[in-house]
C-alpha cells in the first residue's frame, strides 16, 4: 500500500534511492498471554519507509504495506501506522509455547524479535454444546448457538475452532469471543448433505451439534 504526502516533507523523510536501514521491533506488550483469554497486544516497530518523489505532482509516495505476526496470528491493519505502534487482539488458538514476533514490509525487509511472546496455560470449559440447528441451504449464512459446559463455563470468554466433516466448507473456522460462556456465531456451510458442526478448543475439549441437513 502507498501513502501520498506533499513534497514539502522531502527534507524530513528523504528518498529511498539507496539501501534503507533494517526495521526493528523495539517492544512487545504484553509479552505473555493466558491461552484461554483473548489478549490485546501492541508491537512497536521502528522503520524508515521507502519513498518516491513525484516532482510534477509535488508529492512523495511512501510504501506503507506491513504484515505483523505473533506466531501464526496476524495483527494490525496491514499498513504501517503513524508512530509505528501496531495494535491487535490475539484470539485463543495459540498452542502453549514461545513465539517470534515478525514484521514484513512490502519492500521485502523483515524485523524479527525472537522468543518475544509466550502462551501459558489457561482455564478451559470441560466441553461444549451446540443448540439444535434446523435445515439449511448451502452458501446461506445461519446462526449457531455455542455453549461452554462444565468447569469454568460461565466465565469463559475465549475462542474455539469450528468444523464440519464430510468435505463441506465452513466459515468462519474460528469463532468470535464467547460472552459468559455463550457465543451466537453466524456460519456458512458450502456443500450439501447431512452435517454436524464440531466445536474444539486448543486444549482438546470439544462438543458437537446434532446432525442437520444442508440442501444445495
Amino acid at each position: 500500500m502507498t501513502l501520498r504526502r506533499p513534497i514539502c516533507l522531502l527534507l524530513l523523510a528523504g528518498c529511498s534511492d539507496g539501501s534503507l536501514p533494517p526495521a526493528t521491533i523495539t517492544s512487545v506488550t504484553p509479552m505473555v498471554m493466558i491461552a484461554s483469554q483473548p489478549t490485546p497486544v501492541e508491537v512497536q516497530i521502528v522503520v524508515e519507509l521507502p519513498s518516491q518523489v513525484d516532482y510534477a505532482g509535488e508529492s512523495i509516495t511512501f510504501e506503507t504495506g506491513l504484515r505483523t505476526q505473533i506466531g501464526p496470528q496476524e495483527i494490525g491493519s496491514g499498513i504501517y501506522p503513524p508512530g509505528g505502534l501496531v495494535h491487535g487482539t490475539l484470539v485463543t488458538i495459540l498452542a502453549l509455547g514461545t513465539y517470534d514476533v515478525v514484521a514484513v514490509f512490502e519492500d521485502g525487509r523483515r524485523a524479527v524479535r525472537h522468543d518475544a511472546f509466550t502462551v501459558v496455560p489457561g482455564s478451559w470449559p470441560s466441553s461444549y454444546s451446540v443448540d439444535a440447528i434446523g435445515n439449511q441451504r448451502s452458501g446461506v449464512p445461519f446462526s449457531a448457538t455455542l455453549r461452554a459446559m462444565g468447569n469454568n463455563a460461565a466465565s469463559f470468554e475465549g475462542n474455539v475452532l469450528l468444523n464440519v466433516a464430510g468435505g463441506a466448507e465452513l466459515t468462519p473456522a474460528v469463532s468470535g469471543t464467547f460472552d459468559a460462556g455463550v457465543r451466537v456465531e453466524t456460519v456458512t456451510v458450502v456443500g450439501s448433505g447431512q452435517r454436524v458442526l464440531t466445536v474444539t478448543d486448543i486444549a482438546g475439549n470439544s462438543g458437537q451439534s446434532q446432525p442437520f441437513m444442508v440442501s444445495p
